[in-house]
């Protein structure tokens, strides 16, 4: 059996009956276009996979190893390093390092939840377009509020994402989002009130998967070309307005 939109298909049955009605059989999809084929999760898997082995390169931060060692300096969100030497890839690779035990495994939960829900949905190009948007718009935003003196790591700026995305397609599916509401009410308050979090890197991924979410969730699934148009501008117009600000 495989997770449809509604329930669940079995692939061999709906095979033999387009079989027997004398058409093709049909790989079973969401209501969004995403294909629920292969292996599901697989693009989550992968993301959760990558962020630990750079918790390991990074000598497992709250397990015996600090936060400052050479990978961890090469790769994380810091505002000197980008306005100084231009290395505006950290936009993108700190979302896979890690600060601590909690964090990562708060963070991967959180993917793991979320991505496999959204993974389904979208179909693993557009989510994997979702999670590195997300990512760097979190990013983008702390480094635009912070400037010079921006450090940060974690992928709690795509996971924010993911939660404002999720929120927009559940109510274009027309399902119920109080809960998703809750979630994200709550971890604003805790962004907000605990010393050392990126809040405006929470913020900035919020509104960077809002907005990548109504484009997935409004244009037609169909018109795949205008949706990577549309979230190809929201990246460009990050990395811009990155630029700008140095």
């Amino acid at each position: 059996m495989r997770p449809a939109a509604v329930g669940f298909h079995c692939p061999d049955e709906a095979g033999r009956q387009d079989r027997r009605s004398g058409g093709f059989s049909r790989r079973p999809g969401s209501q969004l276009g995403g294909q629920l084929v292969g292996r599901p999760g697989l693009v989550t898997q992968m993301l959760i996979g990558m962020c630990v082995i750079a918790y390991i390169l990074q000598g497992l931060p709250g397990l015996g190893g600090g936060t400052d060692n050479a990978f961890t300096r090469d790769f994380e969100l810091s505002g000197l390093a980008i306005a100084i030497h231009g290395e505006y890839y950290r936009l993108l690779t700190a979302a896979f390092l890690h600060a601590g035990i909690l964090h990562i495994l708060l963070n991967m939960y959180a993917l793991y939840l979320l991505g496999y829900q959204l993974e389904q949905i979208l179909g693993r190009v557009r989510y994997l377009a979702l999670f590195v948007v997300c990512a760097v718009g979190g990013n983008t935003f702390s480094y635009l509020v912070n400037g010079w003196s921006t450090f940060s790591v974690g992928a709690s700026t795509a996971v924010f994402g993911f939660f404002a995305a999720y929120y927009v397609i559940a109510r274009r599916l027309r399902a119920d989002t109080s809960a998703i509401l809750v979630v994200v009410g709550i971890n604003l308050i805790i962004s907000f009130t605990i010393s050392g979090i990126d809040k405006w890197g929470h913020i900035g991924g919020l509104v960077t998967g809002l907005s990548v979410g109504v484009v997935y969730a409004y244009v037609p699934p169909r018109q795949t070309w205008l949706q990577a148009v549309a979230v190809g501008g929201i990246l460009a117009a990050l990395l811009a307005a990155a630029v700008l600000s140095t």
